[in-house]
């Protein structure tokens, strides 16, 4: 479990511990439950803090995704805007019981949830294989699997917030919306990522949980991807955005109140490499 300092670049990494009070900064606890150790609690920063939300300030985050570069700078980003962030590594998420667990690990160490992001992928997602060579394996460990986790996610969440209402962003892709020569398998998981993130906005509206996916330029995947081959188009503004800086101030409107009569949409953050109405 990584927790991140809100509003500050924080120090180097280091372990906290057992369960107890909600922290601004990390406290040198010990002795953390077995749902507790199975992720790391670290503190992180960015090099431009974005400006504080009175919306998020205090209020607990979730992001899931370990340590991508992508979920990195979310992180960073949220916590700039005053967020108490949490992440989470994607194997503690890998069965219902286990992401129940991580959720109420977080809840019960740091306070209530107040929202969540989730951006894990596997990396094999990203590798291009043709169509008619898609094997059952292969289609298992990236549609199926990412649907999954999706699921267990939406599901623990929804068990942390149904009492006070809360949000999910959940990060998905252009590719998932524009389909992608030899990405079959990546391309169906998005997209239902996306359905399943409209089917929960749609269930539990009346419980003051909205859900919400950010779509960010193909270009953010994990290192040692060529993310070149997932380019749909150049951004029309130069770039595929940096996560903390650009992507996170979308993800913390999306979180906040400011954005309570938003749910069920997808929201591009990619520079204008999708542009379809």
């Amino acid at each position: 479990m990584t927790r991140t300092r809100p509003g500050r670049r924080a120090p180097p990494r280091r372990s906290t511990g057992r369960q107890g009070r909600r922290w601004r900064g990390v406290p040198p606890h010990r002795g953390r439950s077995r749902s507790s150790r199975q992720a790391r609690a670290t503190t992180s920063g960015c090099n431009r803090v974005p400006p504080m939300d009175a919306n998020l300030f205090g209020r607990v985050v979730v992001v899931t995704g370990g340590d991508l570069p992508l979920v990195a700078g979310l992180a960073a980003g949220l916590a700039g805007s005053g967020a108490i962030v949490v992440t989470l590594d994607a194997d503690t998420l890998g069965s219902r019981p286990a992401a129940e667990a991580a959720f109420a690990a977080v809840a019960a160490e740091y306070g209530a949830v107040h929202g969540v992001v989730h951006a894990a992928v596997d990396p094999i997602a990203y590798e291009r294989v043709p169509m008619h060579e898609v094997d059952d394996a292969r289609w298992d460990a990236v549609w199926e699997q990412t649907l999954r986790r999706a699921l267990f996610v939406l599901q623990a969440g929804h068990t942390q917030m149904r009492s006070a209402g809360g949000a999910f962003v959940f990060v998905g892709s252009p590719v998932g919306m524009a389909g992608a020569a030899e990405l079959a398998p990546y391309a169906a998981a998005m997209e239902g990522v996306r359905v399943l993130a409209k089917s929960a906005a749609r269930q539990w509206g009346a419980d003051g949980i909205r859900v919400n996916v950010l779509a960010p330029a193909p270009e953010h995947v994990p290192a040692g991807v060529a993310s070149g081959e997932l380019a749909l188009s150049p951004p029309a503004l130069g770039g595929a955005g940096d996560p903390a800086d650009d992507l996170a101030p979308v993800a913390a409107w999306l979180l906040s109140d400011d954005a309570h009569f938003v749910t069920g949409v997808t929201v591009p953050a990619d520079g204008g490499v999708w542009m379809a109405g």
